[in-house]
């Protein structure tokens, strides 16, 4: 047997002994790098992970056991993990690179975000039940639980949930017709082939699809016509047996101007809710980003960074973006409890630059910076130079003033709100090696 092949059979061993959180966060990263002479090598992505795997000996230790039938002895050390493909700026605002075999053109067609994955969800008690149900409309599409509707408040995953669910069914059958959409782009486009005689063409693009993903569904209450036209593309693809998956920030019953022959519907599958992260989900999440972003975090510090930011996912993670500009501004890589301490007690040490700011002004200032036209920065032009101009407008937009995504969207020309998430997740992931880009950053700043 070889090592990937007995290192996935003592995890589906753990998997089985361990908590959810503590398998997906601790467990599932690692790797058996070397088994000789009954020796065991484990590579850890993180030195904290390879710490708290170590709490947890026994377990690995008897699975092992059981699977080799021997007496071994473990040791955990850093690996560093596989860094992701980089993406690069193509869509109307940002969208992800692909290439040109299969899966990747469908993955390109349905509007999923690349990082949104199982692969990188962090799963704990308060998203526990609607991941194993995810699991389950993977295993069985259309007939598991649908419609499949996800339901909790601003930041807790719904998103990042519903759209793994999407790059699974694509995984799992490369064919497969898969659509992401927030409900007000369906309402825009309805309006939209309404005026131009062409709503067949609009029917067939919703209804023949194996599996929609709608995002933030309550926005279609009050709007009759819109909501008779869902009625019907709903019915279409429920009765051909297609998968539905629907999000809002309120269970079906809870949202006012829906329609009762659509609350009926949406609460005639799986109606589930997710709850903002506990202290170890939130924990498991600091650790993930800090991952992400090529920083280390000891353990005092990841405990300290998830006492004092206690409300959402995407909470979290813009702090984490926060942090991690801080220390990159410094040279710092590995944070510990002082560092994370005066990064809550105090302004930015070296980059002041976290005070209100007018959405407008800041719009203009970017704009003057890269001496190009407001009207041209939230324009459809494709140019390199907009291009990077609009990323950087939107970062700072949602992590200089907080806006919503929503928010950031209709200011930047009434962009989709996943058009906002790539273009954050772009100049993040560049801020981590690109000197230049800190620099562009810190001048803007300077002339807020």
């Amino acid at each position: 047997m070889d090592l990937d092949r007995l290192w996935k059979n003592v995890t589906e061993e753990l998997k089985i002994v361990l908590a959810s959180a503590v398998f997906q966060t601790f467990v599932s990263k690692t790797q058996l790098l070397v088994l000789k002479d009954n020796q065991a090598i484990i590579g850890c992505p993180s030195p904290y992970v390879a710490e708290q795997n170590r709490k947890y000996l026994a377990y690995f230790k008897s699975a092992l056991d059981n699977q080799t039938k021997a007496n071994n002895n473990l040791e955990f050390i850093l690996q560093a993990p596989i860094k992701p493909e980089s993406a690069q700026p193509i869509g109307p605002l940002f969208s992800p690179t692909y290439n040109s075999s299969s899966p990747d053109l469908s993955l390109a067609r349905s509007g999923l975000h690349p990082r949104y994955t199982f692969d990188n969800l962090v799963v704990g008690n308060s998203n526990n039940f609607a991941y194993a149900a995810a699991q389950g409309i993977v295993k069985n599409p259309g007939a598991s639980y649908n419609p499949f509707f996800i339901w909790g408040g601003v930041g807790v995953g719904k998103t990042h949930l519903m759209q793994a669910i999407g790059h699974e069914l694509i995984k799992n059958n490369p064919q497969a017709k898969v659509r992401y959409f927030p409900a007000e782009t369906f309402g825009n486009e309805l309006i939209s082939s309404l005026k131009s005689k062409s709503i067949n063409q609009f029917k067939d693009r919703y209804r023949q699809n194996d599996c929609i993903l709608v995002d933030d569904i309550q926005f279609i209450a009050g709007k009759d016509y819109t909501q008779e036209e869902f009625f019907h593309t709903f019915n279409a693809l429920h009765m051909a047996g297609k998968q539905v998956i629907l999000t809002s920030d309120r269970k079906p019953s809870d949202i006012k101007g829906l329609e009762d022959r659509l609350v009926s519907r949406f609460m005639g599958g799986l109606t589930v809710d997710i709850q903002p992260p506990d202290f170890e989900m939130r924990s498991a999440i600091i650790i993930q980003k800090a991952q992400q972003k090529g920083i280390s975090l000891n353990s005092d510090a990841v405990s300290y960074l998830a006492e004092n930011i206690d409300s959402n996912t995407r909470e979290i993670e813009g702090k984490m973006q926060q942090l991690t500009i801080s220390a990159l501004s410094q040279n710092q890589s590995n944070i510990d409890l002082n560092f994370a301490r005066n990064f809550f007690h105090q302004p930015n040490p070296s980059l002041e630059f976290y005070t209100p700011v007018n959405p407008r002004h800041l719009i203009s200032v970017c704009a003057k910076y890269f001496d190009i036209k407001t009207g041209d920065l939230i324009g459809n032009v494709r140019k390199k130079d907009l291009v990077l101009a609009r990323h950087l407008t939107a970062y700072l937009l949602l992590t200089e003033i907080n806006l919503p995504l929503k928010e950031v969207g209709h200011l930047l020309g009434g962009r989709d709100h996943t058009s906002i998430m790539h273009a954050r997740d772009k100049i993040t992931a560049d801020l981590t090696s690109n000197s230049v880009l800190r620099q562009q950053l810190k001048d803007i700043h300077s002339l807020l």
